[in-house]
């Protein structure tokens, strides 16, 4: 038997050893600048991952690495993600970069150290525009718990402007309702 033990520590060893060879070089680092990401998605799949967070208040910032007010204004999302996520908060971005600039919007992400989930919306802007009734960014959006919005901040009408503490304010009153 003590030979068969030594065959089996073997096999042990080597499939051990060959499943760390096959590990990504940061498979083992800090959630981090690694782990960000920018995700190609349609509109039907910003939906579907809104509904999947149903329970959880989300709120989406929808942004653009050519607008500088979405750049100078992202760093409230990242607080409000550091803030509230353990609180049944979910935040997410929606890039609305051309393809060409994908890579740029990433370098921002990770520079911003936007550590949730982020999407590049591979869309025609005429499906975002009509959908969302916006000409452009930046745009807040804020889900219920139910996953009905409950809040559409942006820039469309002039007489009424906004901050990042109105969307605050609007997610303390929601995570503060019971789900």
């Amino acid at each position: 038997m003590p030979g068969m033990a030594r065959i089996i520590v073997g096999i042990l060893l080597m499939v051990f050893t060959g499943w760390l060879v096959l590990l990504p070089a940061d498979a083992g680092a800090p959630a981090g600048e690694n782990s960000i990401e920018l995700k190609a998605v349609k509109y039907a799949d910003l939906g579907n991952a809104v509904r999947a967070q149903r329970g959880k208040v989300v709120v989406i910032d929808v942004w653009a690495n050519f607008c500088i007010p979405c750049k100078r204004e992202f760093h409230n999302l990242v607080e409000l993600h550091r803030q509230y996520a353990d609180k049944g908060l979910v935040c997410m971005s929606v890039s609305l970069d051309q393809p060409e600039r994908k890579d740029a919007a990433l370098k921002f992400l990770k520079k911003a150290n936007a550590a949730f989930s982020n999407f590049w919306l591979d869309e025609k802007a005429t499906v975002w525009q009509e959908r969302w009734k916006i000409t452009g960014p930046p745009a807040v959006f804020v889900f219920d718990r139910q996953g009905k919005r409950a809040g559409k901040f942006d820039s469309e009408n002039e007489d009424k402007p906004w901050s990042y503490e109105d969307v605050k304010t609007l997610i303390q009153k929601l995570l503060a309702q019971s789900s």
